[in-house]
């Protein structure tokens, strides 16, 4: 764990130099980066390009600013949206949204709208996962309200549709992405 994306172009510039000189890369490897839509500035993407980075996956989570604070997140809908605007315009060639459903007290309509919401912004790769409870966290501690199972699957179930009918392919149990074939 961790955000990669606070070291600065040169660290990773320097770390994928380092990296190289021990391992060959082929000519078209792809190169992720994570980062926190919170941590995000279009300088420092462009500088992650020019270190060698290829893509950048970001966690926002959700659109929805209440429950990106429970959560414990630190950036809000308007710097997820604009780090994705970062990220399009920084020369990278792909990136991906990570995006959580089942979230404590999420209804299917809020589920939907942030998906929708991540939809529109267009990205090549979309990660759409269900919150899972880790031991020794916070919500492990006091386990907030969930949506149940049956909400659980109409979220899945829906949340499938919508991105099959925008022209995403599932290539993994949580893992979409547009401009491939299965």
């Amino acid at each position: 764990m961790g955000t990669p994306s606070l070291f600065s172009a040169q660290s990773i510039h320097y770390l994928l130099s380092e990296i190289k000189k021990r391992i060959p890369f082929e000519q078209d490897i792809e190169i992720t980066l994570e980062a926190n839509p919170g941590t995000v500035e279009a300088e420092r993407f462009q500088g992650y390009v020019q270190a060698g980075v290829t893509r950048i996956s970001m966690g926002i989570q959700s659109f929805n600013d209440d429950k990106l604070q429970r959560l414990g997140r630190i950036h809000n809908s308007a710097e997820a949206k604009s780090a994705v605007h970062f990220a399009k315009i920084s020369g990278l060639k792909s990136f991906n949204l990570d995006l959580m459903h089942g979230l404590p007290n999420q209804s299917l309509v809020e589920a939907l709208d942030d998906l929708k919401q991540a939809i529109t912004l267009a990205p090549p790769h979309l990660s759409w996962y269900q919150l899972t409870i880790e031991p020794n966290t916070m919500f492990a501690y006091r386990p907030p309200v969930l949506p149940d199972d049956d909400e659980l699957w109409d979220i899945f179930e829906q949340g499938h549709k919508l991105l099959i009918a925008a022209g995403y392919t599932q290539y993994e149990t949580s893992a979409y992405a547009k401009g491939i074939r299965m």
